[in-house]
């Protein structure tokens, strides 16, 4: 015959319940934190492969960027003492000109020639023809004076005063590079000599330049 609990003994029990979930809510729970977990193991692989990726392609940009500004402060640096050299003319009676050429470097520059366009002087097949001298000392300027231009064209040349134009000038820095300078601006030597160093008809090294050296102005420090 059952007995009836006491209330004491049934609210024990009663607290017993609260305290001790079902065991089926524990395994539906863990149930799904599992499948939560699995699917979320592919997200954060893929997170952690495009995070990798992010940071190669940023390391790939800075050394590109530090790779261009070594090659640009490189460049800079072959073309310091080049840079630093040139020429302009001034009008002077009629049609002939003075011609300046300044180094303003603290080397000297070597083997200038002095290249004049002519393509109506009848020199042959050349229209550029040149005077070419030994140097140009440092933290100095040349001045050609207008009739020394005119007497050298005409006598080697036959050209009259006006008849062949500077256009540039070619020099060898203090390294050995070859360099001209024209309208375009400064880059690597570009018009070579007549072959025959002993029947030269585009030009002639004169030796000393036939010119007045002044100091030049703003001579690099």
């Amino acid at each position: 015959m059952h007995r009836p609990s006491s209330p004491t003994v049934r609210a024990r029990r009663l607290a017993a319940l609260r305290r001790c979930p079902a065991a089926g809510g524990r395994t539906s729970r863990a149930r799904r934190w599992h499948v939560l977990r699995r699917e979320l193991v592919p997200w954060a692989t893929a997170l952690t492969a495009l995070t990798a990726a992010i940071g190669l392609l940023f390391s790939g940009m800075v050394a590109m960027s530090s790779v261009d500004a070594s090659r640009k402060e490189l460049e800079r640096d072959r073309r310091r003492q080049a840079g630093r050299v040139g020429y302009w003319t001034q009008d002077a009676a009629g049609d002939s000109e003075t011609v300046i050429i300044a180094n303003r470097s603290l080397d000297p520059v070597t083997r200038v020639d002095l290249w004049f366009h002519a393509p109506d002087a009848g020199v042959d097949t050349y229209e550029w023809v040149f005077v070419g001298f030994d140097a140009i000392p440092p933290c100095t300027r040349l001045v050609f004076a207008p009739r020394t231009i005119d007497d050298y064209l005409q006598g080697r040349f036959g050209i009259e005063p006006g008849g062949a134009p500077i256009r540039a000038i070619q020099f060898y820095d203090g390294d050995g590079r070859w360099w001209i300078r024209d309208i375009d601006g400064l880059r690597p030597g570009e018009h070579e000599r007549s072959a025959d160093e002993d029947e030269r008809v585009d030009g002639e090294d004169v030796g000393a330049p036939p010119a007045r050296q002044e100091p030049a102005e703003h001579c690099e420090t």
